[in-house]
């Protein structure tokens, strides 16, 4: 199903006539359901509390089947393992090293160039005297 997005099409008319409130566009359907319902019977053997062939002189017998595929199905693919070609490709794609961890900043050498050095000295200079003209200034 397709969707008309164009917002124009919602517009309302001009004025309403009469005192008339003036349609609202639709922004939201309400869908049904029409789905299957699935029997209380089928629950209940489903919890261990009614036997298959209790459930199977129901109008259920349908409902009984699906859940037997399922179940097998599910068995199968709980056997299922990775192929054997497939694990050693993976095995050897991954590096044979583990990478390294990197070291917080707090415990990381530090090395002083004297470019950052002079920087860092200019920096705390101008904070100064930042300061202290402010200080100078509040008297």
């Amino acid at each position: 199903m397709q969707d008309n997005l164009d917002p124009r099409e919602y517009r309302s008319p001009a004025a309403p006539k009469n005192g008339e409130a003036a349609p609202r566009p639709i922004t939201d359907r309400e869908v049904p359901l029409t789905g299957q319902q699935t029997p209380a019977a089928i629950h209940s053997w489903l919890d261990g509390e009614l036997s298959e062939s209790a459930v199977r002189q129901s109008d259920a017998a349908r409902d009984v089947d699906f859940w037997l595929r399922l179940d097998r199905e599910v068995q199968v693919r709980r056997q299922m393992t990775t192929p054997v070609h497939l694990y050693e490709r993976i095995m050897e794609a991954l590096p044979a090293s583990s990478p390294a961890v990197a070291e917080p900043w707090w415990n990381r050498s530090f090395t002083l160039t004297p470019a950052v050095a002079i920087a860092a000295a200019a920096g705390a200079v101008a904070i100064g005297l930042a300061v202290g003209a402010t200080v100078l200034h509040g008297r």
